[in-house]
């Protein structure tokens, strides 16, 4: 067995997300088109050295290193499935994706995670990566296909579309998000009327073409702007700038511009001095 084992994990946006209404289970109905970018997390998976978590990079704070990391909770659920252990079994995570900002880097890392010790541990099927993947999260089993797909159910129900084609990103990241984003963020929604699911369905349908801010569309932009504080005065700010529309991330509270390669960095440019990250990145080359 090779001692460490390496793997990016990229973040994702959701092109369109909509929340259909909530589930006996608890979860909410979502439709979603999910599209990897670059930006990404560098993953160390080794053997034989003090288990656990570390941590390292520009976005290591907020990062949990005890057994709540999905990325060790992934490992752990692995192993019993496989008939292993994770003793001696250590994972780094250098984080370049914010934590919490709804671009999915935990999810990413468990994805990766999975990946590398199906690599490593002998009798690891596919199988039990997936089923793996689906009990510690919603966006994990995105990870592991890819590329532009579709996601339904809480999002674990994947389907590959065609791919989007390269296009620049600007990612807009506050300097901090609130606690217990995702559930508050779902709670202020059920006081509202749900999606009917037409916007993603619509996407999904006109696929590989370009798309711009203005095609796109995500649900938690009608809570969002008043559950995160200040959060709308950078939205308005980053617009002035720009002089266009930008989305919101996931859950957020990142915010993110997309338009023609090229395109990107004067966008990025026009953002310097605001109250938040810019960063510059793009889709994942199509497959």
């Amino acid at each position: 067995m090779a001692d460490d084992y390496h793997a990016l994990a990229p973040a994702k946006l959701n092109l369109v997300l909509e929340v259909l209404g909530p589930r006996p289970d608890g979860y909410h109905e979502i439709d979603t088109v999910f599209q990897e970018i670059a930006l990404a997390d560098r993953v160390t998976v080794s053997f034989g050295r003090a288990d656990g978590v570390t941590v390292s990079g520009p976005y290591a704070a907020g990062t949990p290193c005890d057994a709540t990391n999905l990325a060790w909770r992934a490992a752990e659920r692995l192993a019993a499935r496989a008939g292993t252990t994770t003793a001696g079994l250590s994972i780094h995570l250098h984080k370049e994706i914010p934590p919490a900002g709804g671009l999915g880097g935990g999810a990413s890392d468990a994805a990766a995670v999975l990946k590398l010790l199906a690599a490593a541990w002998p009798g690891v099927t596919p199988e039990m990566v997936r089923s793996v993947a689906e009990e510690i999260g919603s966006d994990e089993v995105f990870f592991l296909v890819g590329g532009t797909a579709r996601g339904r159910g809480r999002g674990e129900v994947v389907t590959p579309l065609p791919s989007l084609p390269l296009h620049d990103v600007v990612l807009f990241i506050p300097a901090a998000t609130i606690e217990r984003k995702t559930a508050q963020m779902f709670a202020a929604l059920d006081a509202l009327p749900f999606e009917p699911g037409h916007a993603t369905e619509k996407l999904a349908s006109v696929l590989p073409g370009s798309v711009t801010p203005a095609d796109l569309s995500n649900t938690f932009e009608r809570v969002a702007w008043e559950i995160f504080p200040g959060l709308d005065r950078l939205r308005h700010a980053v617009e002035g700038r720009i002089a266009g529309p930008v989305r919101l991330a996931g859950a957020g509270p990142t915010l993110f511009w997309i338009g023609p390669p090229g395109k990107g960095r004067p966008v990025a440019a026009a953002a310097a001095g605001l109250d938040c990250t810019v960063v510059l990145t793009s889709t994942a080359a199509p497959r």
